[in-house]
Formats: structure tokens, sequence, C-alpha cells
């Protein structure tokens, strides 16, 4: 290692990764970062942003091998580790905060516990309790004895996040952890990596589709275009005045006016999907929990409904129940006049078509095993009843209606880039021949560029088909771009509704102020931290543990 290599904290040189089939995934990539620095790392699906965060931690994915290059993090050689060495490096050096937090946590061991077993030193019950409350979760024994299902979302990501920080890494690499998250809990927990990350000094490496966040947290980026870096620099430089085309792209597409997506023919005819006094939640023990209360809903042939709203206010729950995956406490659902029974198994599988599912992880929801042509079938098979033959020929027109080649009939999930395999969720869904699509987070795991022509598929399918669309999403720009009216949820209730132009444009609840108010443009993010300085987002108020 070099002179200048010792002076950071992380240094990629000259890597190269490919695949079975010597595809090239990473290409001559070099990045270096300082100690306490903070590096952000974009670029579309399939650019090799993931691959590059995972090498820092010393593995890539099945079917990948480094053929050039080395990675030095904290004096160590990465590549050239053994096994053991890793297990070591990996629990002492750097850690990894992914954007499923529930993938990091095991399910069936309380959260206490999980912090508790990488704690380095003091493993006393004061220790575990600061370290709670250091991330701003309760420290009491009573919560910390919660299993992972019995808290929320953004409190799972901040015990993903405590997890993360116990064993005091030097590198701490985040790969989308914000993503699934509303915008208010997506800016408390970037504030509290931030703030981690100044008390520990911690070197941070943030993959990300998320401009905003990589503006309010990055000192550096790095733009990653098909295995290559195309532009390195500051990130004030780099968002404000681009020098790369495809920079220039990223940044325009996640700063630009909205363009209205919504069909000019507007909602047509009665209420294709009717929800009356809908109430749902569980049981923790002996008590019930409720999560939605009193809820109504009416969504027109070919108009597209936005539920908003902060997480755990219940959206998730509401699709659950239209679907027949979580039984309602009371109320009714009912599709093309035809009122559903409330679990999906008392649901004839003509009553099933009548309501479809596109989920947020199209790779956790497709069978890794079962190529995209038998995926397909199997749908159209189950759902319509057509013979193989049949089924083979609507599978490919399905996929042309998704704007695919038929060739990726004979491709495995991990073969497609994000947006191929939510075009193929969606293509799945279609297969049913739905009247009412339910959308949640479709885009949330995509970039930008993506994320465009996935809204331009869902809005000529629905002014095509007439087909009614309940779109479940955090980012407002999202529902700026294509949703008819917007739906806002607070502890489980409507709290208001209207034509998106109204609420967003006039919000008079706070919790949609709020999230408007959180809704900023990279720009002014970037001219905010100039202001204040670039050096650090805020000092450190209280000393690390």
């Amino acid at each position: 290692m070099n002179d200048h290599a010792r002076d950071h904290v992380v240094q990629v040189d000259g890597l190269r990764v490919e695949d079975r089939a010597g595809r090239a995934i990473l290409r001559d990539v070099s990045v270096s970062l300082p100690p306490g620095s903070r590096l952000g790392i974009v670029g579309e699906s399939g650019a090799g942003k993931t691959t590059l965060a995972l090498g820092l931690l010393g593995h890539f994915r099945p079917g990948l091998t480094r053929t050039a290059g080395a990675i030095h993090v904290a004096g160590h050689d990465v590549l050239a580790a053994s096994a053991r060495q890793l297990r070591a490096y990996r629990r002492s050096v750097v850690s990894y905060l992914g954007q499923d937090p529930a993938a990091a946590l095991t399910p069936n061991m309380r959260i206490g516990a999980q912090v508790a077993e990488l704690l380095h030193g003091d493993r006393s019950d004061d220790a575990l309790r600061a370290r709670f409350e250091a991330v701003g979760l309760p420290g009491d024994r009573t919560f910390r004895r919660r299993y992972p299902h019995q808290v929320s979302g953004g409190q799972l990501q901040r015990v993903a996040i405590a997890r993360a920080l116990a064993p005091d890494p030097a590198v701490l690499v985040l790969d989308e952890p914000t993503a699934a998250l509303d915008l208010l809990t997506r800016g408390l927990i970037a504030e509290e990596i931030e703030r981690q990350a100044d008390l520990r000094s911690l070197a941070l490496v943030m993959v990300s589709h998320d401009l905003a966040m990589v503006a309010r947290s990055a000192d550096e980026l790095v733009v990653l275009r098909d295995g290559v870096v195309v532009e390195a620099g500051s990130v004030g430089a780099m968002l404000t005045r681009p020098t790369h085309a495809y920079t220039r792209e990223l940044v325009e597409a996640c700063d630009g006016e909205a363009s209205r997506l919504a069909n000019d023919r507007g909602p047509a005819g009665d209420a294709v999907l009717r929800v009356r006094g809908l109430a749902a939640g569980y049981r923790q023990g002996r008590e019930p929990i409720p999560v939605v209360e009193d809820f109504d809903l009416d969504v027109a042939p070919g108009e597209c409904v936005a539920l908003i709203g902060a997480s755990g206010a219940g959206k998730s729950t509401i699709a659950h129940c239209l679907l027949g995956l979580h039984p309602p406490g009371s109320g009714e659902v009912t599709v093309a006049g035809e009122r559903l029974a409330p679990g999906v198994r008392q649901r004839s599988v003509a009553e099933r078509r009548t309501i479809q599912l596109v989920p947020q992880d199209p790779l956790g929801s497709l069978n890794p095993r079962r190529r995209v042509g038998d995926t397909l079938r199997h749908a159209l098979r189950t759902m319509r009843g057509l013979s193989r033959r049949e089924a083979d020929a609507e599978a490919a027109r399905l996929l042309e209606r998704v704007r695919l080649s038929p060739e990726l009939l004979r491709r495995l999930p991990r073969e497609l880039s994000g947006g191929e395999r939510q075009r193929v969720a969606i293509a799945r869904a279609l297969a049913a021949e739905p009247h009412v699509l339910i959308c949640d987070e479709v885009t949330s795991a995509l970039d930008v560029s993506v994320e465009a022509s996935i809204l331009d598929l869902i809005d000529d399918l629905r002014a095509d088909s007439g087909m009614a669309v309940l779109l479940i999403a955090h980012d407002l720009r999202v529902v700026r771009r294509i949703a008819d009216r917007a739906v806002v949820l607070h502890d489980g209730r409507v709290r208001e509704h209207g034509p998106v132009e109204d609420v967003l444009g006039a919000p008079r609840h706070e919790l949609t102020r709020a999230l408007v108010a959180a809704d900023r443009p990279v720009g002014e993010i970037v001219r905010d931290r100039e202001q204040r300085g670039w050096s650090s987002m805020r000092a450190p108020e209280t000393a690390p543990l």
C-alpha cells in the first residue's frame, strides 16, 4: 500500500469484477475516502453500486469474480484476507446496513440481544440501554425484549443502526438504508446516521438512488454507469455543476418538475373499488392493537388514488385487507359490485382475479428458481385456466405489453435488472386481468430514470384498459406525477383527501404539511449546506458511547 493509500481509510484501486460469462460488472474502479468522510455512490440499476459496496466487506455475490484490483480498508488488505480474517474484520472494522432492516435481524431473537452480541467490552444493562437511547429508541428492558415484528418500520431501522454501530467500526457501508421509509422517517434516520458518524468519526459509504439523501449526507460523490466511474468529485460541485451528461440526467430527473401523466379521460363511471368502514389491527398478547379505523374509499375505473402517510399509518395493512391477506375486524370491500370475502382462502378464483398486487420488491416476490416464462404461465393457467399453448402465447404478449422482449421468458429473475423485474411483476399481475391494481412502493428501489418508465407504463395500462390503481407511495414526486387523488392517513384514520393538486398544493393537516416541507429539491439542500459550510452538518452534542 502506497503512502497516498495510508492517508485514506478506504482505498479501492483498479477493481474489476466479472460474471461467469466474462462480462465486466465493475471496470477499473478506483475510489478513496479519508477517515471521517462520507462518500455517496449513485447510478442506475445494474451500474455496479452494490457490487462495489459489498466488495468493501470482502464479499461478491455468487457468480461474480474479482479479476483485477485491490481493496484496502483501515489498513486491511480485504481481498487477500483468509475466511477467518474476514470474519474478524467484519466484526470490528466494517459494518453494513442495508435497505431491509428485517433482513439484518434474526426474527426469533429479541432486539436487545441482537445489539448486545456485537458489543465490544462493556455489555452491562446500562451500556445496552445507552446504545438504544443513542439512536432515539427506548432503552428500558421491556422494549429491548421485543422481537423485530413487534416494532415499527422506523424503529426497526434504528435497531439495525444500533446493531451496525455496536462494534464501533471504522467504516459503515449503507446500501439504500432509507428507501422503504416515508419522507419524515427518512429524514430522521438520515439525521441519526449523520449524528452517529460525527460522534464516532466514522467513514460512511452510501449507496443510493436518492440524490436528496446524498446531497444532505455525503461529502464526495461517485457516479457509476455500466460498471465505470463516469464522474467523481465533491457533492456540491457535481449536483449543481455536473460535467458528464449522465450526471446531468440524474439531477434533472430528480429535481425537474413532475410531468403530469394522469390520462386526459379521467375517471369514468361508478366506483370499481369500494371500501366501507374498514377496521383492522393485531393482538399483542391479549391486548388488541388498532391499526386502521373507519376507513372508506372509492376508486373509479381508470382512476389512480394515492395512499400516503408516515410509516405505521396503516397503508400496507389496508392493502393486505383488500387482498384478503389480513382479516379485518369490520367493514366490507366490493370490486365491480361484488362483495369480497374477508380472507383470500374464502375467495373464489374469479374473486381473486379482480384485485392484484405489484409489490415493492419484485426480486423477493418472484421465485428465484422459476424462469420468467414459467412464472407467467403459472399465473395464466391458475387464474384464467388457459391451456399450455394458450399460456405460452399469452405470456409473450404480456411481456410485450409491459415493453419487454419475449426473449426474457427464458431468463431467471437474477438475470434481469431491477426495472425489468418490476415489469415482470406487473405482467404477472396483469395475467389475472384485474379490475384493480395495488402498487405498493413500486419505484422505491429503482433509480429515477427507470422510475419514470415504470410510471409511464402503469399510466398507459390504466388509460388503455380502464383499470383502477391504488398507489401506496412515500415519494411525493411519484404521487404528483401519476395520481388523480390523494388520501392522507395518520394513526389509522383518513385526515385529508382530494385532488392531488389541492392536497399537496395547499395541505390542511399538519402531517401533510410536514410531508410537503420534507420533500426538498436537491439544489435547495446543496445551497443550505453551502451556507452552513461543508465540514459538518452539525456538531456532536454528546460524547460517543
